[in-house]
Parts: structure tokens; sequence; C-alpha cells
């Protein structure tokens, strides 16, 4: 009895470290999974740039290293090919940028300060929120997804709504716009 004993004694810790390196390597996975993510995501975008007193004016000071490459189309004018291809490429980007690329908004909701606005199309919907920022509303969240049982791709979503903003022509004005039929909306 006593040899029996010894052995299970011995198998024990055997046992328990075989279930942690399981743990361990799940973890591991875990960590590595959500390294690759942030990597994917680029550097880190600050909120509001630094600023600096010269004079009288305060004047923000860039860094070059804190520009992600979705954003420079904002600056350019507009992705490449006229319409975004992801939803992250729309983080940024002012109401009047969404408006050129997207044409006007499905539903458009204020949120307190901020607002939230839906494109939706035949297959797909394009979820965004607007935060205020320093030179006004930005969009901080943006979220394509599919409707129905059919599968879409993100870049085909978005190029399924602005291409139904090219199909219908914008209204010219001339003056004023008009108020909405629905203020709600």
């Amino acid at each position: 009895m006593a040899p029996r004993l010894r052995l299970l004694l011995m198998l024990l810790p055997a046992g328990c470290a075989a279930a942690g390196d399981r743990e361990a390597v799940a973890m591991r996975t875990a960590m590595e999974s959500g390294q690759a993510s942030l990597v994917a995501m680029g550097p880190p975008v600050p909120m509001a740039a630094a600023v600096v007193r010269v004079g009288t004016a305060a004047q923000p000071v860039f860094q070059p290293g804190f520009e992600r490459p979705e954003f420079r189309h904002a600056l350019s004018g507009g992705p490449a090919s006229g319409h975004p291809a992801s939803a992250s490429e729309l983080l940024g980007a002012g109401p009047g940028a969404l408006r050129r690329w997207l044409g006007e908004p499905t539903l458009r909701r204020p949120e307190g300060n901020s607002e939230v606005w839906l494109y939706a199309g035949t297959g797909c919907a394009l979820d965004l929120v607007l935060y205020p920022a320093a030179h006004g509303l930005s969009v901080a969240h943006a979220a394509a997804r599919a409707q129905g049982a059919e599968k879409r791709t993100e870049a085909g979503c978005l190029g399924e709504i602005a291409g139904a903003r090219q199909a219908r022509p914008i209204p010219a004005t001339t003056g004023p716009a008009a108020p909405p039929a629905d203020p709600g909306v």
C-alpha cells in the first residue's frame, strides 16, 4: 500500500503541472493575439495635441510619429479609391468629409455633445460615433456590419454605401439649407 501511495503522491504534482502548462499556453496565446492586434492598430494617436504658447496665441505641436496611415487621407482630400475601404479609415474624419465620401446618413441622432450616424445599404450598415474634437466633431468609432445571412466584406459594404451616394444626386443649394422635414432626425 505504501508504494502505491508514494507513486500517487509523485504523480500528483505532475498532473497539476500539466493543467498549469495548458493554462499558461492559452494565456500566452491570448497575450500574443492581443499584442498583434495592438501592433496592427499602429502607434497611439493623442486625443489632443500638446500646446505651446508662442506670443499670445497657443499653437498645437504635432509629432509625426503619432500620425496613423489611415488619417493621411483626411489631409489629402480623401481615400485614393474615392471611398474608404475599411471603417478604420473613417476614424478622425469630420462631418464634411463623411458627407463627401458617403453622402447624408440614413439616421443621425444626437447623444449629448456627440452624434451617432447610421448609413444603411441593402446588405449592410455602417455605424459611426462622432465626438467633439478641437476642430469640431470627428469619428471616434466606426463599425460596418452585414445585414441578413449573406457574407459581406467591410470594403464591399462601404463601396455599396458610397455607390448609393453617387447614384443619387446631391441637391445643390443656393441659400441657407432648408430645415429637415422631421426635426427629430
